[in-house]
């Protein structure tokens, strides 16, 4: 195993985990419909959504 796939596993975790917790803040400020920090935060999602994806490619191209 490559030295670095650990960190960058835990990295991914991190990476996870932010954007889950960005996701429950969004959620929790879906009860106003005109709340425009809502887009935001989905946005931020999906690009730490997609930050965890090419992660997991950099991963598996160490094995």
């Amino acid at each position: 195993m490559h030295p670095d796939k650990a960190e960058l596993s835990s990295i991914t975790t991190v990476v996870a985990d932010v954007a889950r917790r960005i996701a429950e803040v969004a959620e929790r400020r879906s009860a106003d419909p005109d709340d425009p920090v809502i887009g935001r935060l989905h946005e931020i999602e999906r690009s730490l959504i997609t930050v965890e994806r090419r992660l997991h490619d950099v991963g598996r191209a160490l094995d």
